[in-house]
């Protein structure tokens, strides 16, 4: 179940997904990939640490470390990233399993960091108990993976998805500039109809002049927003 604290943590970084650019989506695939490579790397370095292996307890920690900084990034966002800004995401993290969901990945996540530690420090103190805490690692290790390459399909997933809508939109655009350019060709016929007729008053021809003014101002907001979509800014 999702505690309200999660919920809060949600809810503060759910940007619009028009917001997020294909720079912050490329970044998060790229480290929601990279997150089961350092998972691999923190049982291994841990298993040669329980070994005495020169500089493995150190790289191991280190490596938790990335792993536990880059979880919350993906999950509450930071530095650019938007967080969990779709349905699928939050499903893929906290999902309760009913939806695509894996039963609660962040949970999983957060219990791995947690065996993780605990293995780390017995080995630091040389404590009795640290092969079995690395045992408990080397259990958790497997399912893990393959959550987080679930994770990272979801990724893939949205990032596949947010580029056709942004087609669609950008598409939708063009076809509103071709309808504007085409209501102001006609409006700048219809004046030069007016304007020629011998009887034209003054405020006829404002009229016409003020339309013609407000769908300028509207094809140059259209053009801006163009601009800015393809620009991918």
């Amino acid at each position: 179940m999702v505690t309200t604290i999660e919920r809060i943590q949600v809810a503060r970084s759910e940007p619009a997904e028009a917001d997020v650019s294909n720079e912050a989506l490329s970044s998060l695939i790229n480290i929601a990939g990279r997150q089961r490579m350092l998972s691999q790397r923190i049982v291994f370095k841990a298993m040669l640490a329980l070994r005495e292996s020169d500089g493995a307890l150190a790289i191991a920690q280190d490596t938790l470390r990335t792993f536990a900084d880059s979880h919350a990034a993906l999950v509450q966002g930071r530095d650019g990233l938007p967080g969990l800004f779709s349905p699928a995401l939050r499903d893929a993290f906290h999902g309760n399993g009913n939806g695509h969901g894996n039963g609660h990945v962040a949970k999983k996540i957060a219990d791995f960091i947690a065996l993780a530690s605990a293995a780390l420090d017995a080995i630091a103190r040389k404590s009795p108990n640290a092969e079995s805490a690395v045992q408990a690692l080397i259990a958790s290790a497997d399912p893990l993976l393959s959550d987080l390459h679930g994770v990272t399909a979801v990724y893939e997933q949205e990032s596949r998805r947010i580029a056709r809508a942004q087609k669609k939109e950008q598409q939708q655009l063009i076809e509103r500039i071709k309808s504007i350019a085409k209501e102001a060709h006609i409006v700048s016929f219809n004046g030069q109809i007016v304007a020629s007729r011998a009887d034209v008053t003054g405020r006829e021809f404002a009229v016409v002049a003020g339309v013609m003014t407000s769908i300028t101002k509207e094809l140059e907001a259209v053009v801006s927003a163009f601009v800015k979509k393809t620009s991918g800014t």
